[in-house]
């Protein structure tokens, strides 16, 4: 193991043992100022519905630079004009702009939001496996956060930071990485749920984790295996995989109760 790649366990590992996660600076995305209760008095316009996929990538040997945890939303409508329903696919793949990692970095450097099909040739041409969950359809509540955060993320108010638990993303809240650039939407928990002890396919199984255990998923933990070839996924070398825990599904009564509960604790 090199001196460089040493130093970067040590890092995190101390990183995920001082807890500094929970102390670090979050950055303001308006995704978490969204209410629940206008959320469901909001409905979804007739003949749409949402789905999420979450993806997770790493190299063999699993080396940090080289993982990464992106997730993207799909909105379907249906037409009668049209002989299926049109897709309209969100990605949140939070990158540095030179799409080169560097663990050790400890300021903010210029970030970017990659597509779902810039990410794939990315990791791939990086030779990283890539895992995919769902597609898990949710309920509208969690597309619009999920749009918001999208949109914080392109607006140039942050940046990127590979460990932002420390160093100037922790201090001001400028930036963060790829895993916080979806979770940060996530009203109920914050850094110390989703703490950087895990990256990479880890990290994205422990997002899907998060959310097949709340009201988010309809019908949970059904998959939407149509959409696959549909957004041309079947196109690369992904493997599915399936979420087998206690899943918990959506009905506005346990939104409602998540929230509340949530707000009890705080």
């Amino acid at each position: 193991m090199s001196q460089r790649r040493c130093a970067y366990f040590l890092l995190l590992a101390a990183v995920a043992a001082s807890g500094c996660a929970s102390n670090a600076v979050r950055p303001p995305s308006p995704a978490t100022s969204l209410k629940v209760n206008d959320l469901l008095a909001t409905p979804a316009p007739p003949g749409e519905r949402y789905y999420i996929v979450v993806f997770g990538s790493q190299s063999t040997p699993k080396v940090p630079r080289y993982t990464h945890t992106w997730a993207s939303m799909v909105r379907t409508s249906n037409s009668s004009n049209q002989a299926g329903p049109s897709l309209d696919v969100a990605t949140i793949s939070w990158m540095p702009a030179s799409l080169e990692i560097h663990p050790a970095r400890l300021t903010v450097e210029p970030g970017a939001n990659l597509t779902l099909d810039h990410t794939i040739q990315e990791m791939l041409r990086q030779k990283e496996h890539i895992a995919m969950w769902g597609p898990y359809e949710v309920w509208h509540g969690n597309y619009r956060r999920f749009i918001t955060q999208k949109q914080f993320l392109e607006s140039g108010q942050i940046g990127y930071q590979c460990i932002d638990a420390i160093g100037e993303a922790a201090r001001t809240g400028n930036g963060c990485d790829c895993i916080h650039a979806i979770t940060d939407m996530d009203p109920q928990f914050g850094r110390r749920t989703y703490s950087l002890g895990r990256f990479g396919q880890a990290a994205s199984e422990f997002i899907v984790e998060q959310i097949l255990t709340r009201p988010v998923v309809i019908n949970a933990p059904q998959t939407h295996d149509w959409l696959i070839p549909a957004l041309g996924l079947d196109r690369y070398p992904i493997s599915h995989r399936w979420y087998t825990g206690v899943a918990v599904p959506f009905s506005p009564d346990a939104v409602l109760q998540a929230s509340t509960t949530s707000a009890s604790r705080k």
